[in-house]
């Protein structure tokens, strides 16, 4: 498997690829906030979201690709535009299974933080699956910290699922 990563951000022609992608990782686990159907935009859609976040100082999205495959995805995002919440922010990334274990999600993370520092973030927050333990160990490996866990955060095929909610101050 070739490992030539590049981490860059997302940019609109990278669209079609991301929904791609979003379909194959959501068949692959079921640790996202979507299943093998994706993400439910157009193209024109997501190329207009992916717009958002360029046209946005205090947000990113970041792809990884691997010779032109793309194999992973992170984002920082403002979780509210309220002066009260303008400290915080959301960090989410996914990784394609075949490149679990391979540095990829450590590759991402590394661009988010360094982004997250410089947009003058103070809290990172996110939500893994209780029983995602490569995504836990990856986070606690950034200095996460787990602050409690909604036991019926995930609903899937009628059965429920916790997510651990976890932290970061920087």
């Amino acid at each position: 498997m070739p490992m030539n990563i590049i981490y860059r951000e997302a940019e609109p022609s990278d669209a079609g690829k991301f929904l791609e992608y979003c379909k194959r990782v959501g068949g692959e686990t079921d640790n996202l906030t979507f299943g093998e159907e994706g993400i439910p935009f157009s193209i024109s859609q997501e190329a207009d979201y992916i717009r958002k976040f360029a046209g946005n100082p205090e947000s990113v999205m970041i792809v990884a690709f691997d010779e032109g495959e793309l194999v992973g995805t992170g984002a920082v995002s403002v979780i509210s535009g309220r002066p009260r919440f303008s400290h915080r922010k959301e960090i989410a990334i996914s990784v394609r299974k075949d490149y679990w274990g391979k540095g990829i999600g450590t590759g991402i993370m590394n661009v988010l933080m360094d982004f997250a520092k410089k947009s003058g973030a103070e809290v990172l927050e996110l939500q893994v699956r209780s029983d995602n333990e490569g995504a836990i160990a990856l986070y606690k490996k950034f200095g996460f910290e787990k602050i409690g866990t909604n036991e019926k955060y995930f609903k899937i095929r009628g059965e429920y699922y916790p997510a651990d909610f976890m932290v970061l101050s920087l």
